[in-house]
């Protein structure tokens, strides 16, 4: 059988599935290579999300036709689900979009013996059920990413990803908390970052729709004792319920860090962007978080230079950001996607879209600081993730996302420690 390459862009859902993918074809006799050059199958799993995204797809096509043109080139994901006939005008020879990638290995066998171009792209994904690709997590050195969702039914006016993605749809609770124990008893993974493209939508489609997010995760913690931290990648402030709350207060191996998307601190933009909440929802979902986690880190996106956003909505945003007293803010100039409402509107002069990111970065830095700086001095439990052998120094984060460094002449991978944090160790 054929070696392999896969490489990913975008979001961590999309290296997921290739993690997922790749332990698929070593069940089927594929063998992985980490080199693109000497590979006979090379598997690339796209992104949409922005026009930036889009060319990166494009430009990763190109380039592994390119450097292997011998080889079995498949594309996949939220840019070939858009663009399959571009994908295979670049090189592309199997082009799936978001939906039948645990079919690979038979598409690969099937292109390698009559050598004919296949393109396996469903028009509309809408009406999917979730599709199951596998039992391994996507895992880093101590960190595994566990996938419970996929799609999306909010359709924000700026955002093609619910027509790309397709419907929200749930895995079942039976495979998620086997695969968690699995990470936690068998490969010894201190902490679980549960992952999706809309987290918050989770088991809306199981049953009659009571089993949700908060259901599955106090289900995973007791599966899971042994389990040190569980992460939530990201939740929309309108999904985070009494049960939410009640998870948070009661589970401190629940980290400390939410990221809450806001998108906008303007009510009107909000608006016009079709999102389920004004200012004064969101405000008031900060406030009971903080209720039951006063330290909480609540990162956030938001995306400026939107249609139409005049200077006294930018002024909203940046009052209402500091108002909101985040730990991070990240930061996203407004990227038009054909086929949204959003589309459609007159766009913000570039201008001055660049002055209000370089704005909202600067706020964004000082937020940063002055919350690391409320943790001076205090001892805070730290898992080792990663090493610098050359600078000799461990790091490793902490349960509300502090990065910390620490002297050290060997890796220290999954070791957790309790750090006095300060100027010398902090590494953001």
């Amino acid at each position: 059988m054929p070696s392999y390459y896969l490489f990913s862009l975008g979001c961590k859902v999309n290296a997921y599935e290739n993690s997922a993918i790749g332990e698929e074809l070593n069940l089927e006799g594929y063998t992985r290579s980490d080199d693109p050059k000497k590979s006979e199958v090379l598997i690339l799993n796209t992104c949409s999300v922005t026009a930036t995204a889009d060319q990166k797809s494009r430009q990763h096509i190109s380039k592994f036709r390119k450097e292997n043109p011998q080889a079995t080139l498949v594309v996949m994901g939220c840019y070939s689900q858009k663009h399959a006939e571009i994908a295979q005008s670049l090189g592309a020879d199997i082009v799936l979009g978001a939906a039948s990638r645990s079919e690979i290995g038979k598409f690969v066998q099937q292109f390698q013996s009559n050598h004919q171009p296949i393109v396996d792209v469903k028009p509309s994904l809408r009406h999917e059920s979730y599709e199951e690709l596998g039992v391994n997590a996507f895992t880093e050195a101590t960190r595994a990413y566990l996938k419970v969702q996929d799609g999306c039914d909010n359709f924000c006016s700026y955002c093609y990803i619910p027509t790309l993605r397709g419907n929200s749809r749930s895995r079942d609770p039976h495979a998620i908390l086997k695969e968690a124990e699995s990470l936690v008893n068998e490969g010894h993974y201190s902490e679980i970052i549960i992952a999706g493209i809309h987290i918050g939508g989770y088991g809306k489609d199981l049953g009659d729709g009571s089993y949700r997010l908060a259901d599955l995760l106090e289900d995973l913690l007791k599966a899971c004792p042994r389990l040190f931290r569980l992460r939530i990648s990201s939740i929309e402030e309108s999904e985070i319920d009494d049960k939410f709350l009640g998870l948070l207060k009661n589970h401190p191996n629940v980290v400390d860090h939410l990221h809450i998307p806001l998108q906008s601190g303007s009510s009107t933009v909000l608006k016009r962007m079709r999102r389920k909440y004004d200012t004064a929802a969101f405000l008031a979902k900060l406030e009971a978080i903080r209720a039951v986690r006063p330290d909480i880190a609540i990162t956030t996106d938001i995306i400026a230079g939107f249609p139409e956003e005049t200077a006294e909505e930018w002024a909203e945003t940046m009052a209402f950001a500091q108002q909101a007293n985040f730990a991070e803010i990240h930061v996203f100039p407004f990227s038009s996607r054909p086929g949204t409402y959003a589309a459609s509107l007159p766009d913000t002069d570039p201008k001055i879209k660049k002055e209000r990111v370089h704005e909202l970065l600067d706020l964004s830095k000082t937020m940063r600081l002055a919350y690391e700086k409320r943790f001076y001095g205090q001892g805070l439990e730290v898992l080792y993730e990663s090493y610098d052998p050359e600078a000799h120094f461990a790091y490793g984060h902490t349960s509300n996302y502090l990065l910390v460094a620490t002297p050290s002449d060997h890796p220290r991978h999954g070791e957790i420690e309790k750090v006095i944090y300060g100027p010398k160790t902090a590494a953001d």
